[in-house]
């Protein structure tokens, strides 16, 4: 059957309308969080079933200046409209608009079965050390209360599980504030009648923001609680293993551009680099990134005799974040490279941690 199908913007009254009726029928979100143009509502045979907001205008970190990402606030059907394809042509036309107004990345939190689907994928770690008061207090001893509160910043969230002191951040740079920071946090424990601690460190971003840059997860006070006999638990963004299926998403929705905005700057590093030739051939585009006299550059398009890397978007995405090495997605993607393409895309894009919070660890399920 022919459906006629209409995307209208928070730019007019009838599409504020739009929209608003569609909240009215799945859930209320804040329409003045994203520009105007950025709001967004599905029209299916004249009646209204979708609905999405849009911040264009987020960034994360990266050495050679910010990447620019568009992050999905929130996205619904109407729930007596659901299963009809209505998600999918919502997602697809605000794909197409992004890629049309310049980005390059679209980022989104939410649950696993519906992102996968479009090419999504994580790009995030998870790290959590995870004590006891009584482990603190045996290696280190006790401290009265309030006494270096100030080092701690608690989460008081209702959601959270009933055991758990969660402290998403840690203002400790040297190994003395960190055992006045280990402490507080046991007496805190203790006076709320917290059996576990959860110390988010590094701290993870809210979701959507800036996703900065950690070259290393060790640091003074992850050493001293390890000493404490905490347990120090990192591991990729995976939400099929834990017990809320929720996750932070990244997706290419251009690969050339992307590669363009990654690798600016690059010619500023004194690091020298090989004559390379190598072709990303993914379901986000074609494009080719050239490395001659110690330039690089990235243009569309399949070039001869360049290293043929055909990898899907996703993957992409995550070797530029620095979620996965090359050596690692080869494997994933059953796609073998040369060993000097692997070294050459490890100099491009070495390792990096981004964090995010792992709600199975920390929220009720």
């Amino acid at each position: 059957m022919v459906q006629n199908t209409e995307v209208l913007t928070a730019e007019t009254a009838r599409g504020r309308l739009t929209i608003t009726e569609v909240m009215q029928r799945s859930y209320v979100a804040d329409i003045q969080s994203v520009p105007a143009r950025w709001a967004r509502g599905l029209i299916v045979d004249n009646v209204p079933v979708s609905f999405i907001l849009v911040d264009p205008n987020r960034c994360m970190e990266y050495p050679g200046g910010d990447l620019r990402y568009a992050f999905i606030c929130d996205v619904a059907t109407r729930e007596d409209r659901r299963g009809e394809g209505h998600f999918r042509r919502v997602m697809e036309d605000t794909f197409s608009s992004l890629r049309a107004a310049g980005l390059s990345l679209v980022v989104a939190h939410g649950r696993y079965q519906l992102y996968r689907r479009f090419g999504f994928n994580v790009f995030t770690h998870h790290c959590g050390i995870f004590a006891t008061p009584g482990q603190v207090e045996r290696e280190l001893g006790t401290q009265a209360l309030g006494e270096a509160d100030h080092l701690l910043v608690v989460n008081e969230r209702q959601a959270i599980q009933d055991d758990l002191l969660l402290v998403t951040d840690v203002k400790a740079t040297t190994l003395s504030e960190s055992r006045a920071a280990l402490q507080a946090a046991a007496a805190v424990a203790r006076r709320r009648g917290k059996a576990r601690i959860l110390f988010e460190h590094p701290p993870a971003p809210s979701y959507g923001s800036r996703y900065p840059i950690y070259s290393s997860l060790e640091t003074p006070f992850t050493a001293l609680a390890r000493a404490c006999g905490a347990q120090v638990c990192v591991q990729g963004a995976d939400p099929e293993a834990g017990s809320i299926p929720d996750a932070d998403w990244i997706k290419v929705l251009d690969a050339a551009a992307l590669l363009r905005e990654a690798l600016r700057g690059l010619g500023d590093s004194p690091q020298a680099l090989p004559v390379e030739t190598i072709c990303f051939d993914t379901d986000a585009g074609a494009t080719t990134i050239e490395s001659v006299g110690g330039d690089v550059t990235v243009s569309d398009g399949v070039k001869p005799d360049a290293v043929r890397v055909k990898w899907p978007s996703s993957a992409l995405a995550q070797l530029v974040t620095g979620y996965q090495p090359a050596e690692v997605l080869s494997v994933i993607c059953n796609a073998s490279l040369p060993a000097e393409t692997v070294a050459f895309l490890g100099t491009l894009f070495p390792r990096r941690w981004r964090l995010s919070r792992n709600e199975s660890w920390t929220f009720k399920s």
